[in-house]
């Protein structure tokens, strides 16, 4: 399985599309910009990733 790696963002508006990515935002042409509630489903998805990443290292974050 090969890992699919996403770009770095340079600006907020590339991080705020990379967390709606995240909530479900597939990005099309034709789509608005993301609200408020794929926001948040992309920020608990975060928070879940970085739980675990917490829990799989031994440092403490």
């Amino acid at each position: 399985m090969q890992k699919k790696r996403l770009p770095q963002p340079r600006q907020l508006g590339d991080a705020v599309l990379l967390v709606a990515r995240l909530g479900g935002y597939l990005g099309r042409a034709t789509d608005p910009p993301p609200g408020h509630q794929i926001m948040w489903h992309g920020y608990a998805q975060l928070q879940t990733l970085c739980e675990g990443f917490c829990l799989n290292t031994k440092n403490s974050c």
